[in-house]
């Protein structure tokens, strides 16, 4: 891990749950104990539809639905106080749509704050108003915010993210108010910014066509990160790409390998300072191009985290979220767990379907069928460790 990731993004924080991680040791196959461990974490997203349509979008299949769902504010509310009562400790808004579309998405982080739960917010930042900087910073428990802006210039920009050109210059303002209004109300929020990294797929300097669709913004990363420190964001992080399971169109990537990333990894990090890190995800590239995962069961699922959906239904994974279309299940219906507009959250954690799902990850998943560089690939890494000792882990 970088010595300039303070807030240890290219790894992960399992260790700092003992009690959770002592838990799960405990639970192996008792489903009486395996059920009363609720997730630390949970990503939410309370709208399923976006206002960009990036190239790289891991969940497009699901932002075509007539529907455009939503959580109600007052399913919303009632769950996060039902998580904070069962042991959720922060909820990450995100999802498959835009949160900030979401418009009692402030109300929500507020109303988390009083419940006792940290939240956070991944998003596009192009809808990121001044007036909602004010209201949601009020939050204490508010800890970051972070801005999918994956190119360095207006026209890379565009292309990646399927916008205006203008958009670019939009949000690098929005971010730099938010870093004002930060400031003047002595809020200790963190604002970043995350960055895919594109290098051009195999045979991609053959063919204009796709290189003009699906470009590369590895030529932007340094002077995009020179620009936010200027602004004054406190990060910058380049991660590598993660094809989703069932996402068709951007199939176009799967060919990208991180093994010349070195040539440009030491300039980006080169730009960080005391107040300003660039924090690159070199482990998780490494990750990217190698053969094997290091343990052949997932241990996080269904215990340490979980994600809500805008349509209300609770899932184990993100990487198997689907829906029903014309009778076509898209997604692993063995994941959905139940739905916060028929019953609790702790309800359904504690569930019959929850209790298949984790029947069958213990018994029946191939893990080489899920999706690589997995949100919990660390996790999984650092439990396995904890489960299967090695000869000599008990010299300390």
């Amino acid at each position: 891990m970088s010595s300039q990731d303070r807030f240890k993004i290219d790894g992960h924080k399992m260790a700092l749950h003992p009690q959770r991680a002592a838990a799960w040791l405990a639970a192996k196959d008792d489903w009486e104990k395996a059920k009363e461990i609720f997730p630390i974490y949970v990503e939410i997203g309370p709208v399923g539809y976006c206002n960009h349509e990036c190239t790289f979008c891991g969940v497009d299949y699901m932002l075509d639905r007539p529907e455009k769902p939503r959580i109600s504010e007052e399913t919303m509310m009632a769950t996060l106080t039902d998580m904070a009562e069962h042991g959720v400790l922060s909820v990450m808004f995100a999802g498959a749509g835009e949160p900030l579309l979401y418009k009692p998405l402030a109300e929500s982080i507020l109303h988390a704050d009083r419940v006792g739960i940290d939240t956070s917010i991944t998003t596009n930042a192009a809808l990121l108003s001044e007036a909602f900087c004010r209201k949601a910073f009020h939050a204490k428990r508010l800890r970051w915010i972070k801005a999918s802006v994956n190119a360095g210039d207006a026209q890379t920009y565009a292309k990646i993210h399927r916008t205006k050109p203008e958009d670019f210059e939009r949000v690098l303002h929005n971010l730099e108010r938010a870093v004002q209004v930060r400031r003047e109300l002595g809020s200790d929020v963190t604002i970043g910014a995350q960055l895919v990294a594109l290098p051009e797929t195999e045979g991609q300097h053959k063919r204009s066509l796709l290189r003009e669709q699906h470009p590369s913004n590895i030529h932007t990363i340094t002077p995009f990160a020179k620009r936010l420190r200027d602004i004054g964001v406190d990060y910058l992080v380049v991660k590598p790409y993660s094809q989703h399971l069932m996402s068709q169109d951007t199939r176009v990537y799967e060919g990208m390998t991180y093994k010349s990333a070195r040539e440009w990894v030491e300039e980006a990090r080169a730009i960080s300072t005391n107040s300003f890190s660039v924090v690159v995800r070199y482990e998780t590239m490494e990750n990217w191009d190698a053969e094997e995962r290091g343990y052949d069961k997932c241990h996080a699922t269904p215990y340490h985290w979980a994600y809500l959906e805008a349509d209300g239904e609770v899932w184990g994974c993100s990487a198997y979220l689907g829906r029903e279309e014309n009778g076509v299940q898209y997604g692993n219906d063995r994941f959905r767990y139940g739905n916060v507009n028929a019953s609790s959250f702790s309800e359904i954690w504690r569930g019959d379907r929850r209790r298949a799902n984790w029947e069958y990850v213990r018994t029946e998943l191939n893990i080489e069928q899920c999706r690589k560089n997995c949100r919990m690939h660390q996790v999984n890494l650092y439990l396995e460790h904890l489960a299967h000792p090695g000869p000599h882990d008990t010299f300390i």
